[in-house]
């Protein structure tokens, strides 16, 4: 009698692929998550990169620096005074919300690097809420998630 053994039974193919299939229902969803999570923290990130850097800006040249951060169009812009033009514009996502509850939409960065108004921001994301402090002193600013 001869023998085949050149291939897979259909069993084995069946098992294979079901395996798979289980694999991938389990492994696809959270890239998703994944990757929108690491797009959050990436903004989060750029957004106190930017306060630290306007806050240096301000230390080096002696002069007073602004942000204005407009909640309803989801941007914020930095200028280095009131009546220049602007040095940058970034963006958040459309479908974040920006809450201003003790900051003020215009805040500025003394010559010393210390935050004129200091106060608080809630960013909420599709995902998380962030609490984002302007704080007295030199402190830049603190990110704290919820």
């Amino acid at each position: 009698m001869l023998h085949n053994h050149k291939g897979f039974t259909m069993p084995e193919i069946l098992i294979v692929l079901c395996f798979l299939t289980m694999s991938l229902a389990i492994v696809l969803p959270n890239q998703h998550l994944t990757y929108s999570g690491l797009s959050e923290k990436r903004v989060i990130d750029q957004f106190t990169d930017n306060m630290h850097y306007i806050q240096q800006l301000s230390v080096q040249k002696g002069i007073v620096h602004t942000v204005y951060i407009d909640t309803s169009n989801n941007f914020y812009q930095m200028y280095k005074d009131w009546n220049s033009s602007i040095l940058m514009t970034e963006e958040f996502p459309p479908d974040w919300e920006i809450e201003l509850t003790s900051l003020k939409p215009y805040t500025s960065f003394n010559r010393n690097g210390t935050v004129n108004n200091p106060g608080t921001m809630w960013i909420h994301t599709n995902q998380k809420t962030y609490k984002i402090i302007f704080p007295f002193g030199r402190n830049g600013v603190v990110v704290h998630q919820q």
